[in-house]
């Protein structure tokens, strides 16, 4: 070992060992959390705008296929839809052609169903399985995210409680507004590596698909 090197392991020995030991007291969970106050909806919201996601509110269940519909309009967007299948009985208009699979790289618009939504960041939590393959999550360029009122969550550590009280996914995505990158000459480009539109529609009904 050279000198130097040898000099300068001493000094961080010596100053180890005259280093008093610290005790960190650790406060529970409950109290770093930060408080949002009663009205988690219009925090999520709020959230979710700030980082480029839209949101429409809905009374029913039974209106989500023509806020779908509305949303395709307003973007000049295809009619093909990739779906969650848990949305199948839903009233679907005959001009959307749906399929209930997972998505392909050709397919512009997916259709998924939220596991809950975070209030603190405006991130939606979905899960992977047979109806919901995650693919429909990240390879089309518009998602389409249902999201209940009574799925909403005030912080993070509240997705893992709920999470233990059922089986458990093979994967659990949680995503915060559309796509992006600030890598191309440190301009925020959306869409860079899967969707770039993120569009939720929070249905406030308590009533469940």
């Amino acid at each position: 070992m050279n000198t130097a090197r040898q000099t300068i392991l001493n000094h961080i020995r010596h100053s180890l060992k005259n280093q008093k030991p610290t005790h960190i007291k650790y406060r529970d969970a409950e109290t770093i959390q930060p408080t949002l106050g009663s009205d988690l909806s219009s925090f999520f919201i709020t959230k979710l705008e700030k980082v480029a996601g839209t949101l429409e509110t809905i009374p029913n269940i039974k209106d989500i296929p023509f806020a779908i519909l509305g949303f395709l309009d307003k973007h000049q967007l295809s009619q093909k839809l990739v779906i969650d299948t848990r949305l199948k009985k839903l009233p679907w208009p005959n001009k959307l052609q749906l399929s209930y699979r997972a998505a392909q790289s050709d397919d512009t618009v997916s259709v998924s169903q939220a596991f809950a939504g975070i209030a603190e960041t405006g991130s939606l939590v979905l899960l992977s399985s047979p109806a919901s393959p995650t693919t429909l999550n990240f390879l089309p360029e518009n998602h389409i995210i249902i999201l209940h009122q009574n799925d909403l969550l005030s912080h993070i550590e509240d997705v893992w409680t709920r999470l233990r009280t059922q089986s458990q996914p093979r994967t659990v995505n949680i995503i915060t507004g559309p796509s992006r990158t600030a890598d191309i000459e440190q301009t925020i480009q959306l869409g860079a590596h899967g969707p770039k539109r993120l569009h939720v529609i929070f249905v406030v009904s308590s009533l469940l698909i």
